[in-house]
């Protein structure tokens, strides 16, 4: 029984949906080895000079404006060695300040905040994996039954989708987005805002600044390796 146009536009367009999350997830997976582009948002978004400003101003842990800057991409790189490993070792980082103390870089509701991260990237894993399944899968079924896309209708849904997500982002603006993410996936119980004061993991990341130059980082390499699966399907209908 062969199925309708319908039926068929419908599967690629679950296909091609799912290629898209895969192809952000492994553009994120890209970004993991390299600490996420840090060293290079630290020079563009002068996270130094944030740090010698709010670094003295700490509440509780002091001496972290007195350490350079590969000290600082070092203790960035722990925190996402660790969230990539279900958190294990976020409460052994430390440094040493000026004077020869040791000092603990997390307080216990970072550690919780950033372990509740690593809960969530094992749930973006298993996502990611399982988009990357069904666009391999559907993609081999789909190109060798010779279905073909209708390539404008489907550019217009995705086209539609991605504009859906980007008018969002325009009316309420990426940083309510981001909060409101937060209030949505965390435990209500969970502190996950901080401010720079009372946080040393918030002013090395200079949140929500460099999340925002990150996720820019991780949308445009995600979408040229979507555009390059796009040219491979088209490549392979055509034979």
């Amino acid at each position: 029984m062969r199925s309708t146009p319908a039926i068929q536009q419908s599967l690629w367009f679950i296909v091609l949906v799912s290629a898209l999350l895969a192809s952000l997830a492994t553009s994120w997976m890209l970004h993991k080895p390299v600490d996420y582009g840090y060293g290079f948002w630290y020079d563009q978004m002068d996270i130094r000079g944030h740090i010698d400003r709010f670094g003295p101003k700490n509440r509780y842990i002091r001496g972290f404006d007195d350490l350079d800057r590969e000290q600082h991409l070092h203790l960035f790189g722990g925190i996402v060695d660790a969230v990539h490993a279900q958190g294990e070792g976020l409460a052994e980082l430390e440094f040493t300040d000026d004077r020869g103390r040791t000092k603990p870089l997390l307080r216990e509701p970072e550690i919780v905040h950033l372990q509740d991260v690593a809960n969530l990237i094992d749930v973006l894993s298993v996502a990611g994996a399982v988009s990357l399944l069904i666009a391999a899968i559907g993609t081999f079924m789909l190109v060798r039954r010779r279905i073909a896309i209708q390539w404008k209708q489907q550019g217009l849904l995705l086209g539609g989708l991605l504009a859906a997500v980007g008018l969002v982002l325009l009316i309420a603006g990426p940083t309510a987005v981001f909060y409101q993410l937060h209030v949505w996936i965390f435990p209500d119980d969970h502190q996950w805002f901080f401010y720079y004061q009372e946080s040393l993991m918030s002013t090395m990341m200079k949140a929500p600044d460099l999340f925002g130059g990150i996720g820019a980082t991780i949308g445009f390499v995600g979408l040229l390796i979507f555009v390059g699966y796009l040219s491979l399907v088209r490549r392979l209908l055509k034979i």
